[in-house]
């Protein structure tokens, strides 16, 4: 296993947050860790009809000691809209970064993500984007 102050050198900025509450939504969540433009994607995962979550997310931080220190705040702490059998369980993520997340959702597009509510939160120089629009931002690079 890589340690946290090796993974904080190679540009971990992304991290996965399990044990959310199903019912939990994308706005619940934003609102329970408010984004002072410290992330710029975050998303949670729907079930196949849209109407819980997967009880996960992918948040992308637009830095490595913002990453770690909502990994600091956040890990086996309880969410407080809902109540939670399990507190969270915060790690950094597999894919980093905002282009990564947006590729890698690119590559399992689903027709469930073209419901609003089921697409990520994506925030470029202060402007939310939609799907699209950030899948065409990243396509330019």
């Amino acid at each position: 296993p890589v340690s946290e102050a090796k993974m904080h050198c190679l540009g971990m900025t992304t991290v996965m947050v399990r044990n959310i509450p199903v019912m939990y939504t994308q706005e619940m969540l934003v609102s329970e860790c408010v984004n002072t433009g410290t992330f710029d994607f975050l998303y949670l995962p729907r079930s196949g009809n849209g109407q819980t979550n997967l009880t996960y997310a992918f948040i992308n931080f637009v830095s490595e000691e913002q990453a770690l220190a909502f990994k600091e705040q956040w890990h086996k702490k309880r969410l407080t809209q809902l109540v939670a059998r399990k507190p969270l369980n915060v790690s950094f993520a597999d894919v980093q970064g905002l282009r990564g997340n947006l590729m890698q959702l690119k590559k399992k597009k689903t027709r469930l993500m073209e419901a609003r509510q089921c697409q990520p939160i994506i925030i470029k120089n202060g402007q939310h984007l939609t799907l699209q629009q950030a899948w065409d931002v990243c396509g330019k690079r």
